[in-house]
């Protein structure tokens, strides 16, 4: 290795320090997907409204502010969109799998709102795309409990 390249590598790392050693865009764009389908989804269940009809409002009114949170431009509109029409589509199903995996006299019923939208999004993701590492869907999915203060043993 050369000075020249140990310096540029510094600089490099210098540069990551600052920047708060960012994931890359492409996987912050697509958590800003994860945590705009999940609120979206939240949203959904809490006032009744169909998925697919408050994905208009929802996406004119946060996607900017999650993709802000996130420090993106703007969200992978292909993901949310992937992960949305997934749940709507296979809901009935993904319920069936997050019933069968609770404990001996849990039912659905008997979980937040936030849970089970957090398990449908992950679950569609670790069954449906499996370009997406599971790592990154159980990490992503342990951050949004944390964010919407579910607890941590669904995870």
């Amino acid at each position: 290795m050369t000075q020249k390249t140990i310096v540029e590598n510094l600089s490099q790392k210098d540069s990551n320090e600052k920047a708060g050693l960012l994931r890359p865009t492409a996987v912050r764009r697509r958590a800003a997907a994860r945590l705009a389908s999940v609120q979206l989804g939240y949203s959904a269940e809490v006032t009744g409204q169909p998925l697919l009809e408050a994905v208009p409002t929802f996406l004119d009114n946060y996607a900017d502010d999650i993709a802000r949170q996130l420090r993106v431009k703007k969200i992978d509109s292909e993901h949310f969109y992937a992960v949305v029409s997934g749940v709507n589509n296979r809901r009935v199903e993904l319920d069936q799998m997050i019933a069968a995996g609770l404990s001996e006299g849990w039912t659905l019923m008997r979980l937040a709102r936030t849970e089970i939208v957090i398990l449908r999004a992950g679950i569609l993701e670790l069954d449906g795309m499996p370009h997406i590492p599971a790592r990154a869907v159980l990490s992503r999915s342990e951050e949004h409990t944390s964010e919407l203060q579910s607890p941590m043993y669904l995870v």
